[in-house]
């Protein structure tokens, strides 16, 4: 029988989340979709922050920076320290606005307050 830590989705590092950040390590990027679309609308800050990644980078998806962005913020507002996730999303916010995606326009000054954010997290660039 599996106890409720084992079936919360918000989990940071439950098991389905393990296997995710494993199909990623492997470039499986559709089993890794899969995987963490669930986890992430369920609220697991550390899918939302890897899922906004397949979206930046367009792995297994159509890249989407809109979408990325979305999530991304979601992940930063969240001011999470555990594994730097806030300080991460807010850095990688910048590299969105400073490089640009499909649905967002490079923006040199939200890519500033972005960066200022991470840094002031911890995330020295």
């Amino acid at each position: 029988m599996m106890s409720n830590r084992e079936v919360a989705m918000t989990e940071f590092d439950s098991p389905a989340m393990l296997k995710a950040i494993d199909e990623m390590d492997k470039r499986n990027y559709s089993a890794a979709l899969a995987l963490l679309t669930p986890l992430a609308e369920a609220g697991n800050p550390r899918a939302q922050g890897s899922l906004a990644n397949l979206y930046h980078f367009g792995w297994g998806v159509k890249a989407d920076g809109n979408k990325a962005a979305e999530l991304y913020v979601k992940v930063a507002k969240q001011n999470i320290q555990d594994q730097h996730l806030s300080a991460l999303a807010y850095h990688s916010l910048a590299t969105l606005y400073i490089t640009g995606a499909p649905g967002v326009d490079p923006d040199r000054e939200k890519a500033g307050q972005y960066g200022k954010l991470a840094k002031d997290l911890g995330f020295d660039m």
